[in-house]
Order: C-alpha cells, then structure tokens, then sequence
C-alpha cells in the first residue's frame, strides 16, 4: 500500500453543506430595503429638506415676535435660560406691555424656548428688548450696507434686527422635524407594526407631509409643538425598550423623556394614559403592573415634580382666568350663549377631522367670527356626536381584541380633547398647530386603509400595491405643505394671505391693517402709499366693527388716519383705544406723535401771520401733550400776536413751571408786570 504523501491535499468531490445551502438566502426586494438599515431615515430627512427647505429663508412671523424676537430672556441668550424655566412664556410681553398674565392656566413652555435662547447665544446676545435706533448696524460702520437690510423691505431699522438668524432658527425647527419623525417610525416599526415595516413608512411618510403641520414648521415659535411630540414618541419607544429588554437604563430615558415632553407643552400629561396603554396593547406579555411598576411610579413622581415647577413659576393665575373670560379676541365664546358654547365645542372635533381628511384651506387665525357659533340642532354638531361616540367605541373595541386602532384613536381623542375648550380654555376656537399631534391617529388610520385597499387590489402584491396607491397623497400633500410655506414667509405675507380665507377673523383684519401700514414705508413702494392707507382703513374700520373693544384694531386704524393726515380721525381712534387700556406702553408714544403734528400744522401757520388759526393747532397739541413747555410758550406767543393777553400770560407762566431754566422763557415772564 502506498503511502499518502504529506504535503499533497486529498482531492474530493463532496460539497461543503451549510446554512446557505440548507436555506438559499433570498435577495431583499427594493420595497424591503426601503425599509431596512439607514435608508427609510435618510427619506424622512431628505423629504423633510424637500418640503421645508423654502422656509430657511423665511424671517419671524406672527408670536414669533412676542416669544422669541422681543423676549428679554432669549435676547440674553445662556444668560436668560434660568428665567425662561420660571417664568410663564409670556412673561416678558406681559412686562412690556404694562399688563399681568391674560391666558388662563398660563402658559409654561421652557423647553422649546430654551433652544431659542441657545441660538441667540449663536447669533449674537443683548441685554433686554429694548432696541436702540441703529441697532440694524451690525458693523457699527454707520452706513446702511445692504446685507443689513436682513428683511429685504428698504428700510434699515429694528425690524432687521429682530430677523437676524432665523435662518438658522427655521432650519433647526426642520431638523427637529425630521429627528421627530424618525424617532415615530422607530417606534412605529419596532412597536406597534413590526410585521409591516412598510406600513410604518407609509404612514410617517403621511404624517411627515401632511399640510396641516406647516404652522408647526414654518412659524418657529411652534417648535415648543415638535418637541413635544418627539418627546412623547421617545418617552414610548424607551418603555417599550424596557418591556422587551428589561434594563434600567431604558426606564430612566423614558422617565427622562416624559420630563421633557412635559416641559415643552402641556400634551406629555397624556402619556400617562397611553404608555400603560401602549405597553398592554403591544409589550411582550401584555401590561404586567410588578414589571412596570417602578417606570409608572418615577413617571408620577416627575409628574409632580413638573406641576410644582409649573406653579411656582406661573403663580396664581386666577386674575388671567377672569382677564381671559372678558376679553373675546382670547375668549372666543364671550358672546355666545351656554349651548351655543356647547355646540360649538362639540362641532370642533369635526372640524378637525375635516381639515385633516381635506387640507385644502389653511389658515393662520380662527378665532372669532371666522367660525360662527352653532346650536344644538345643526346637523354638523350631531354628526360630530356620532363621529366622538364612534371613536370612542371604535377605541373600546380595539382595546378588548388588544388591537392597534385602540391607540391610533386614543393618541387622536386624548390630545384632541386638550384644545377643543371643553376641559381648558385655550383662548382660540381652533388652530392647525394645536392639531399636530392629533394627526398621528388620523395618519395612522389613513396609512392603514391605504395598506388594506393594496390587499385588496392584489393580494399577491399588496406592499406594492400599497405603496404606490400612497404616492399620489404624497405628492399632493408635498405640493400644498410647499405652497403653504410661501405664506408663512413673514408677518405681511401671513396677513394678508389669510384675510382673504377668513375675512371675518377680528385678528387677521387688524393684522392685515398694519400689515398695509408697513408696505406703505417701503421706499419702493412709495407711489402707492395712499392705496396702501386707504386698504389699511379698509381692515381698521373692519376689525373694529367686529370687535368694537378692540384696541390694536383702533390703534392701527389710527395710524392709517394719522398716514392720510385725518388727525382728528386718528385722534378719536386713539382716544378709544386708551379709554379701554388706560396703561399701554405705546400710548404716550402715540399722543406726542400727534400731539408735534398738531403743533407744526400751528407752527406753519404763525409763520403765515395766522396767528387765531394757528392758535386752535397750538392748544390741541396741549391737550394732548400738556407737558411739553415748548408747546405752552408759542402757545403765549400766539396768544400775544392775536391780542389775547389773558391768554398769553396764562400759557407763559405754564412754560416757566414746566422748564424754568429755558432762556427764552425766562425773558417772557417780565412781559407782563
């Protein structure tokens, strides 16, 4: 027998057997890999760029004034952190208004406007909101250079100041999207569908494009809302993380999360309800109350924690419940009757519904009157009845066969309910962004009924099928939310874009007023300026006539009289206006302002030797600013010239009281013995 040398391999013909070999490993289809990896998250953020990127260029509009531009402790930036977690949102338009708290409740948003803080620190700090007249200077050269002008009208003032770095702040509120998206998918696919990966897509996809979160996106002010939420689908991944996982660590990041949710808007107290619900609808053995027991118990403990946070920072606000009842631009059920109120309320989770199913209209403003009050016998205020009962048994259903829909209507009728009025007061009928979270019950039931109607078509292919039934509602929503942003570009474009789909908003009419006021300063459009005051009267006369309280109203219609040199239009405008509120900052503003016009228009006249005519001018420029000695001494020259002595001397001696060291007064005084 011969030898088998060392060094020379035995050949064979047997085949190495594997696993593969068992099982063939099947190539992903192209609809798997969208679901799979990195890829489903690089489409949330590539389509959120994709229909938000039009707004990096946007500046400040509507609150975002109030909350972010004119805000003392976001002006100071690191600085004013400490202030912003106790003090109510408002607390600093409250202070430069000369008011106290207005909303019921208060308003206790740190979070979100912490993060406007952080960027301001970026973009460059101050010590309050009080804005000097060349703070548009960033060079500090004293010319106008171009890249001053930041808003773009012509003009070079605190308005460019103001919209500095929201460039920066409208591509954060983007980001903060797309992670609050992602983080939905996450936990839509790894929780509720981890079957159907697709459909997890398919719905963040709906949710991500919907238009009825433009406000959310645009207007950064309402990035307080995209914290919430992603805060509230974090709080429920990391439970569900512990569930499946059992480490502590994941109960501490819920727990965490939770706080956070809470700190940017009031809707995280509704996890409450839905983590226990989540947990028994989709944890690996149900709701097991020794297993979760401790992430409950540190959930209520921040609970509490958070609540006392919370009054200690907005105090007793008893005072803003009773100023909110009276004032109907923040209580837009002031004139209605009990079931008139009622109705109305109960008509809102259809309107809702309604604007989610068909977001053709949006708009910026529904207080009053753009929704007019209804009655128990409108036919829309039952078809709501039917539509909150359906849902509601539809959710019960759910719940007993442990099924999905139970949380889709839960997550919808739990956060609709906070901003219909019927438990709080949130001092608007209704407004798109209060709907944002609302919209991931809503999308998940469209995302699925669009899955279902696949199956149907073709069982064989029903992903397929499904995706691309999606594609049109996509495209179509993409289509508006990029339309709608044009709108949210600034203030003028805000106002008088939505004035014209609800002319019968008290708010839009008197926004859409001074909106015209401040296109007819615009050195371009210098030759339409009348136009542009008699569209200003237009909206000023309107929105008084539906609100006859309405002191912005009567002060920007005053102005628009004051631009078409109808003084005494102007004045009794401003007289109104300060009768209702006697202590705003801007009245003595307003009155010296008029108060130098009246007293020119006299000034011109004495030096035409009109000395009686000029005499009527120079006296209502006292009435209206009789502090000023300069007034009261032509005031006496006048008076001398027109031979009234008496009255002369009466208005000289005035002057001496008013400025005794003034020269010129002095000598008039030895006038008379």
């Amino acid at each position: 027998m011969s030898k088998i040398k060392k060094n020379n391999p035995v050949k064979t013909t047997e085949k190495v057997v594997t696993a593969e070999s068992i099982h063939p490993v099947e190539e992903k289809t192209w609809l798997e890999k969208l679901t799979s990896g990195y890829l489903p998250y690089l489409i949330i953020a590539l389509l959120s760029i994709v229909l938000y990127a039009n707004t990096f260029k946007h500046q400040f509009a509507l609150d975002d004034d109030i909350v972010i531009c004119k805000n003392e402790y976001v002006l100071r930036g690191i600085q004013g952190l400490p202030d912003l977690f106790k003090k109510d949102l408002f607390d600093s338009f409250y202070k430069q208004m000369n008011t106290t708290a207005q909303l019921s409740g208060g308003r206790y948003r740190p979070l979100s406007v912490a993060s406007f803080a952080l960027e301001q620190e970026w973009i460059g700090t101050r010590e309050d909101a009080k804005f000097e007249p060349n703070c548009w200077d960033v060079n500090k050269n004293g010319k106008q250079d171009i890249e001053e002008d930041v808003n773009g009208d012509g003009q070079y003032n605190d308005k460019d100041y103001r919209s500095q770095g929201f460039t920066l702040r409208h591509i954060d509120n983007v980001f903060f999207y797309a992670l609050a998206c992602c983080m939905l998918f996450l936990f839509l696919s790894t929780v509720v569908f981890k079957e159907k990966p697709l459909l997890a897509l398919l719905i963040t996809l709906l949710f991500l494009a919907h238009p009825i979160h433009t406000e959310v996106v645009a207007n950064v002010k309402s990035r307080d809302e995209i914290f919430s939420f992603l805060f509230m689908i974090a709080a429920l991944f990391f439970a569900h993380q512990y569930d499946s996982k059992g480490k502590i660590k994941f109960i501490v990041l819920s727990c965490l999360a939770f706080f956070c949710a809470l700190l940017s808007k009031e809707y995280g107290a509704t996890l409450l309800v839905l983590i226990p619900l989540s947990l028994y609808l989709f944890g690996e053995n149900g709701l097991k109350l020794r297993k979760h027991v401790i992430l409950f118990i540190g959930m209520l403990v921040l609970f509490g924690f958070y609540y006392k946070i919370r009054i200690d920072a907005i105090g007793n606000m008893d005072s803003a419940s009773n100023l909110q009842l009276g004032e109907l631009m923040n209580n837009p059920y002031l004139l209605a009757t009990h079931t008139q109120e009622i109705a109305t309320k109960i008509f809102m989770f259809l309107n809702y519904i309604w604007k989610l199913i068909f977001p053709m209209t949006l708009c910026s403003d529904y207080g009053y009157n753009s929704i007019p009050y209804k009655n128990l016998f409108d036919l829309s205020v039952w078809m709501s009845v039917i539509a909150i009962f359906g849902m509601i048994i539809g959710g019960v259903v759910g719940l007993v066969k442990k099924n999905w829909v139970a949380f889709a209507l839960a997550f919808y009728l739990l956060n609709i309910l906070l901003v219909t009025n019927l438990i709080f007061n949130v001092g608007a009928t209704m407004g798109e962004r209060l709907a944002f979270h609302s919209s991931l019950g809503f999308c998940m039931l469209l995302g699925y009924a669009l899955y279902w109607i696949g199956q149907k078509v073709n069982v064989t292919a029903a992903s397929k099928m499904a995706f691309f039934i999606t594609l049109p509602i996509l495209f179509l929503y993409s289509v508006k939310t990029i339309a709608r942003n044009n709108a949210w570009k600034n203030d003028i474009s805000l106002a008088l874009t939505d004035v014209e789909i609800n002319p019968e908003s008290i708010s839009l009419n008197g926004n859409a007023c001074s909106r015209y006021i401040d296109l007819s300063e615009w050195p371009i459009n210098k030759p339409k300026e009348k136009e542009y005051f008699l569209k200003a009267v237009g909206y000023g006369k309107k929105s008084i006539a539906l609100h006859p309280s309405f002191v912005n109203g009567y002060l920007n219609l005053g102005i628009a009289y004051a631009k078409l040199e109808q003084y005494d239009s102007a004045k009794k405008c401003w007289d109104i206006a300060f009768k209702i509120y006697p202590h705003h900052p801007s009245k003595t503003t307003y009155y010296n302002l008029l108060a130098d016009v009246y007293y020119q228009k006299g000034f011109k006249l004495g030096g035409e030797k009109k000395w009686a005519e000029g005499l009527v001018f120079l006296q209502t420029a006292i009435e209206i600013n009789p502090t000023n000695a300069r007034y009261w001494y032509d005031l006496g020259g006048f008076a001398y010239n027109a031979q009234n002595f008496a009255k002369a001397k009466e208005a000289w001696t005035k002057a001496y009281q008013l400025n005794p060291k003034d020269t010129n007064i002095i000598k008039v005084q030895h006038v008379f013995p």
